[in-house]
């Protein structure tokens, strides 16, 4: 039995241990987290040279608000003030949102393994990238919370994890700030969100999320940055951002993985 089947096997059979343990004794993979390639020994970034190649990251033209690439002539951004047409017409309550790529390919089978086959270990190489990526960004980089997007529990109850809260971890831990923290909640279980549109997941969300009663104190005036794995429609992160902002929060900001085209 190889590493990575081992320590799957292990956290299937042993869900209340902290995957960390597992990250102790299992630290590094000899395959490709992508595709499953061997890598030569030695290798650090958990990724072969070809699905490296594949991944594309955030282009430089995009909206100021979702990150969605502007086709538009960068002299006409002024214009629209920077924003793509759908954060024109539509409110969002997040201030900002940013992406590592986009969801497809290597990584859209990373994301699935992740959020559905417990290969926590997936959140290490997005972890970093996003951590990078944060630091790079003057708005990004000013927060005062990592918040990462909740699941309902029986949810939580069946995968052993929230995934978000995972990739939230492994950005902490790049960024040597203070651990994420867990103060939203879902009232209610809704639907399996990736075969609905932007109307239907925003009406199926409405009043879905909650921040936590006793973390209302926390989050006066205090500039929030959510974690999720894929940003589609931007309904989930609207919702917390909607209830973040609710509570008393100064500003609400949002990074994921990967994005949907």
């Amino acid at each position: 039995m190889g590493i990575t089947n081992l320590k799957e096997h292990l956290l299937r059979d042993y869900r209340q241990i902290p995957s960390a343990i597992f990250d102790f004794f299992f630290p590094d993979h000899l395959t490709c987290y992508f595709c499953e390639a061997e890598l030569p020994p030695g290798h650090m970034d958990h990724i072969c040279v070809a699905c490296s190649q594949q991944i594309e990251t955030l282009p430089e033209r995009c909206c100021v608000k979702c990150g969605k690439p502007i086709e538009l002539a960068y002299a006409q951004h002024a214009d629209y003030f920077f924003k793509c047409k759908e954060c024109q017409e539509q409110f969002a309550y997040y201030y900002k949102h940013r992406y590592f790529t986009y969801y497809e390919g290597g990584v859209k089978n990373a994301l699935i393994g992740l959020k559905y086959k417990r290969q926590i270990y997936q959140a290490r190489y997005f972890g970093v990238r996003l951590a990078a990526m944060i630091k790079a960004d003057m708005d990004l980089s000013r927060f005062d919370l990592i918040v990462p997007v909740p699941v309902h529990f029986l949810r939580r109850f069946s995968r052993g994890y929230n995934q978000a809260e995972v990739l939230a971890h492994q950005i902490s831990k790049q960024l040597r700030c203070p651990k994420p923290v867990e103060i939203l909640a879902r009232k209610r279980k809704t639907k399996k969100l990736k075969n609905l549109g932007r109307s239907s997941r925003k009406t199926m969300l409405e009043n879905a999320i909650m921040v936590k009663r006793h973390a209302i104190p926390e989050l006066k005036d205090k500039r929030i940055l959510i974690v999720d794995d894929i940003f589609t429609t931007g309904a989930t992160l609207n919702a917390c951002a909607k209830a973040l902002y609710e509570a008393g929060s100064a500003e609400v900001m949002s990074v994921t993985v990967a994005r949907g085209r």
